[in-house]
């Protein structure tokens, strides 16, 4: 199915459209509509449809403006202009834009699915060229380039003996050139490539080529190799400020292309930035943490994850580090198998000491989340228990059960601490409703998370957009305004925080069904 978006402020054309598409027979599936330029830049950025359909008269900026902000963020995207207009200005910069078509109202049912129809092909004529023989024969071709790999990863693993002098010399000597003032590690985990998607081997190689070109393409320079037949390391290299945002909206674009035209995808990790590669080993640690507190996110940000759960430093060897990330993964179906698997052989003292390093270092993830561990788990009684008894499997009994228990109270407080940043946010939303800057970007950078991480949060938490949270809130306010004092509207507009009070008059009249002077004369709905 391709994902396709609606953009209209006129809710009876939006609603033919909806009508009169060939949904099935097209392959289409609609993921998100909006009626003004605003909402619409948040749902594209929650969904990222690959066909959108936009008027060019809609509040705020135009289609056109917007659909050139689309196609900055995805050069594949496809646009189908409709406007009552239909001036060759419009159908010239459409064209500029790639957009199919500049279909005039009213829409005919026909050449809207025509339209639709040349955009489906273009992306069935891409899948088809990404799948053939002869590109996945070309990709097998590249040469891995095994000392760069061996050098870069033993920066991942630590910095070599010498320190820096000794990382330029060997950089210098594989010309490897890294200009920028910032490093990153990034792991990337591939997921198993479905039988009917490419070639085993195929699909690794791919993902690389396609990997480099997109770190390319935003600004980065990188060096990615494999480190493992399923994971590829990114040592990625920047010069300008809030790189690791732009870094996770570049592989979020990433993982949209890879799972349409290539049939799998992948899960990434992303470590702090650091300003000397004898940090780097930082960064991938970092990177290795984040993946820790997935939460069935595909795309981690260290820089999130320390403000949702703090790191909970380096766990020495397994099994524990395995049982210990399952726990903060709150699996706990892979914990207690993974225990069944890990103590399958094990003697009484060895289960013995497996329970209290493993109670050890969850309890110590505890204290570092914020959570008192004895809130949930009585550990003097729990550790007599295991100490007193003769019998292993009663010993994996009680640290099933003790470890349950506080992977609850963790979740629990994960959830919270989510829930405690988005009051945060609306904090920051309410007292700066009057400020015309007040944006995604803003409240976001506000309480120390990324834009997409956010956008998505908030819509997962509150089950609105964030700027249709914004709207009601300015909208609420109004209200009060109209109610109480006898300020203009254009007045009021300005104190609510739109410059535009043509646009404050449409939002205001979209949401309670009356305009506000309406609204002030006692017509409410």
């Amino acid at each position: 199915m391709i994902d396709l978006m609606l953009i209209d402020d006129d809710v009876p054309i939006r609603d033919y459209m909806r009508s009169v598409i060939d949904w099935g027979r097209l392959g289409l599936r609609l993921v998100c509509e909006a009626g003004d330029s605003e909402t619409a830049r948040e749902l594209y950025l929650l969904h990222r449809p690959k066909i959108v359909v936009t008027d060019i008269n809609i509040p705020i900026i135009s289609g056109l403006e917007l659909a050139r902000e689309f196609v900055e963020t995805d050069r594949e995207v496809r646009i189908i202009v409709v406007t009552g207009f239909g001036n060759f200005e419009n159908v010239r910069n459409s064209v500029h834009l790639g957009a199919i078509d500049l279909l005039s109202k009213p829409i005919a049912a026909e050449d809207l699915n025509a339209s639709l129809q040349r955009a489906v092909s273009h992306f069935q004529d891409i899948q088809r060229r990404r799948r053939t023989a002869s590109a996945m024969g070309e990709l097998l071709s590249e040469n891995r380039e095994l000392l760069r790999e061996r050098c870069v990863a033993r920066l991942f693993a630590g910095p070599p003996e010498g320190g820096a002098w000794k990382i330029r010399q060997q950089l210098e000597l594989l010309s490897l050139n890294f200009p920028g003032r910032y490093f990153a590690a990034v792991l990337i985990q591939l997921d198993p490539a479905p039988a009917d998607a490419l070639d085993g081997t195929a699909f690794p190689v791919a993902l690389k080529k396609l990997c480099d070109a997109a770190y390319t393409a935003g600004g980065f320079c990188a060096f990615t190799f494999f480190s493992a037949a399923d994971q590829l390391d990114c040592l990625v290299n920047w010069s300008f400020e809030s790189g690791d945002e732009r870094l996770e909206a570049v592989l979020s674009k990433l993982l949209d292309e890879t799972q349409f035209y290539l049939g799998a995808g992948f899960s990434a990790c992303i470590g702090s930035p650091v300003e000397a590669l004898a940090d780097l080993s930082r960064s991938a640690e970092q990177a290795r943490l984040a993946g820790r507190f997935r939460d069935g996110g595909r795309i981690v940000n260290y820089r999130n994850i320390g403000r949702l759960a703090p790191a909970c430093g380096t766990f020495q060897a397994p099994p524990v580090e395995e049982l210990l990330a399952c726990a903060q993964r709150f699996q706990r179906r892979d914990f207690q198998a993974l225990l069944e698997i890990t103590c399958a052989r094990a003697t009484l003292e060895q289960h013995r000491d497996l329970a209290l390093e493993l109670l050890s270092q969850l309890a110590h993830v505890c204290f570092q989340s914020g959570v008192y561990p004895w809130s949930a788990v009585n550990y003097p009684d729990t550790i007599a228990r295991i100490l007193n008894t003769d019998q292993p499997a009663q010993v994996r009994e009680i640290l099933l059960n003790a470890c349950t228990l506080l992977m609850d109270t963790l979740y629990q407080q994960r959830s919270q601490s989510k829930n405690q940043l988005i009051v945060l946010a609306k904090d920051y939303i309410a007292s700066r409703l009057s400020d015309p800057e007040l944006s995604l970007e803003a409240v976001s950078s506000h309480i120390g998370l990324s834009k997409i991480y956010f956008c998505q949060l908030f819509h997962k938490e509150e089950g609105v957009s964030f700027s249709a949270h914004l709207n009601m809130e300015r909208v609420a306010r109004a209200k009060e305004l109209l109610r109480t004092t006898s300020l203009k509207i254009f007045e009021i507009s300005d104190q609510v925080g739109y410059r535009n009070p043509k646009y404050f008059n449409y939002v205001f009249k979209h949401a309670t069904g009356v305009t506000p002077l309406e609204y002030r004369r006692g017509d409410r709905l």
